[in-house]
Parts: C-alpha cells; structure tokens; sequence
C-alpha cells in the first residue's frame, strides 16, 4: 500500500508535510472547492476484488448532466471506519489529486459500519468531454491509503449532441450554431433561414410539427426539419453561469444560404463582452464500427459594446453565412 509522502493526517493542515508538492490547483480541470490539492499520483493501490483498507467503498454524485464550465457539482460517498480523509481525481485530467476531511459514521448505512464524506467540485473549460475514470482513495490517521475505488463519469460537450460525447455510436446533430460569451451580458444568438425566417429567443423554433410543439428534452421526438434554440442564457440578466446559446438542428435543414447575426439586449453593466459563434456538423468517424464525432466546420469572433445593446429592437450584428447544399 502507499502513503502519502507526509504522515499525520489528521487535519488537511497536516497533509503540508513531506515531498508532495502542494498548490491551489486553480487552473485544474476538475477543482474542489474548500479541498487541498497535491501533484503527482493519487495515493493507495490500484482497485482489487478483495480491497485493503481504509478505503472508499462508493462514490455518486446527484447530477446526471455534466459539462465543462459546470460549477458547484457535489460528490458524496462513505468510507470505512479507519479513513480521515479521502483524496479523488479524475483519470488523465489535471497534474494531481484533491484532499477532504472524512465526515462523521453513518448509522443510516446497513452492513459494515462506515462514514460519510462529501465535496463540490467545479468542472472548468478545459475538462475533455467523454466518459472518464474517477477514483477516489480513502487516507488513515497516519497518511496510509488503501485500495483505490474506480467509478464512471461521462462529461458531455457544452453543445447538444445527444450523448455522443460519451458513447459515439449515438449520433449528434446534423448541425449545431453555438454562440458562447466571456461576460454576464444578455446576447442573443439568431439564424435567418432560406425563406427568411428568423430562429431566436423571440422565435425559438421552425420548421414545427403540425401541433406546433417541440421537445428540448427528448430531440430525437422532434421532426427532422425542427431548428430550434436550446437556451436564452442570462435572459433579463439573471446570470445563469452559461454565456451559451445553441440553434440546433437534429437533421439536415432545407438547402440554402443560412445568416447568422449576434445581438446584445443588454449590458447588464458590462462594457463589452467577448463572443464566439461556431457551427458544429455530424460526421462519421468509423462506418465499419458505426460511431460518430462532432467537428468544429468554422469559427467566428466578435466583441460587443454596450453601446450596441437595443433590447431586441434590431437584428444585431452580422456575424458569418454558410451554406447548405
């Protein structure tokens, strides 16, 4: 079994000891918050049928729909007895691991006894998309780590693509137009058809089934000719941590010149935001096994003023055309 390269942890304070190099991890890919971060391996030995303690005996978190740029995401778990601590990183992102205090014994749990341990974590940009390997490895009184506990986490792309991300035998929209921003300004993204027809907040859907309906939650339900949009992020600027719209279109729109233009509605007291506008499209990364990928065909940047912003009482700027033969 390994230990941690300083002995004593009893309180996270204790844990600066020894070899270990020790940071605030911020630009971690996968950051806890309120945790210690160290570089370097995660400490115990690798998961086994037969687990050496102390040890972490499971890990779940309550949101099924993870993203980069995703803050504020709680784990939680139980360990045995022994554990003080548990230490968690997620496979081939970031440079180390994170360490938290072990909570106190659950006696709601039936079997052996254990204790309980949470965190939050905040998934940044720069986390990959796809289905990962999380462990997590629980820490004793004097830094000594058992066997370490492997867990599946898929992380989605943060423009729709039906799951493909983590199982690239479901196929993503034929073509996806994302706008994303760096400031809590209310932008708009809008697409103008063929026929001149404009998809936006004020007009979130074309090309509707007779009743007129759409489903956000379950695309696949829609009609084929459906674009629709899938957010009107920070609307009325309530923040909403996106900065992220997305027109999508399941399957391949009617043919034509599409424009694209990008609106401020307001400030929300910034002087200027930077955007990007980028159109996705389905390809077929292996025919012969049947999966698929998302590629990036273009992208755009622009800067808007808040000078610009007309609260929808204009189209916005131009920002790029494409077409679709």
């Amino acid at each position: 079994m390994k230990r941690l390269a300083c002995a004593g942890v009893v309180a996270l304070a204790s844990l600066a000891c020894g070899e270990t190099p020790i940071t605030q991890g911020l630009e971690e890919p996968f950051a806890v918050q309120g945790g210690q971060f160290f570089e370097g391996e995660l400490p115990g030995s690798p998961p086994a049928p037969s687990p050496m303690s102390p040890r972490a005996t499971a890990v779940t978190t309550e949101l099924t729909q993870l993203r980069p740029g995703l803050a504020g995401v709680p784990f939680f778990g139980w360990a045995t007895l022994d554990a003080v601590a548990v230490a968690a990183r997620i496979e081939g992102q970031g440079s180390g691991y994170w360490v938290v205090p072990a909570g106190p014994p659950d006696p709601a749990v039936q079997g052996d006894p254990v204790r309980v341990w949470r965190f939050v974590a905040d998934l940044h940009q720069s986390l990959t998309p796809g289905r990962h390997r999380m462990f997590v490895a629980a820490l004793d009184q004097s830094g000594r780590a058992g066997s370490q506990l492997e867990s599946s986490i898929c992380i989605n792309r943060t423009v729709p693509d039906n799951g493909n991300a983590c199982d690239p035998k479901k196929a993503p929209p034929e073509l996806v137009v994302s706008l994303a921003w760096d400031r809590p300004a209310d932008l708009d993204l809008i697409v103008v058809t063929p026929d001149s027809q404009q998809i936006s907040s004020r007009s979130p859907s074309k090309g509707l089934a007779p009743d007129g309906k759409i489903s956000r939650s379950s695309p696949e339900t829609n009609p084929p000719p459906v674009g629709y949009l899938d957010l009107d992020s920070n609307v009325g600027c309530t923040n909403d941590g996106r900065q992220l719209e997305n027109i999508v279109f399941q399957e391949r729109p009617a043919p034509g010149s599409y424009l694209v233009y990008v609106n401020l509605h307001s400030s929300c007291g910034v002087a200027s935001t930077h955007y990007s506008v980028t159109r996705y499209t389905r390809a077929v990364a292996d025919a012969a096994a049947g999966t698929f990928s998302v590629d990036a065909a273009s992208r755009t940047h622009g800067t808007a003023l808040a000078v610009q912003a007309n609260g929808s009482a204009r189209i916005g700027t131009f920002v790029t055309e494409f077409f679709v033969p």
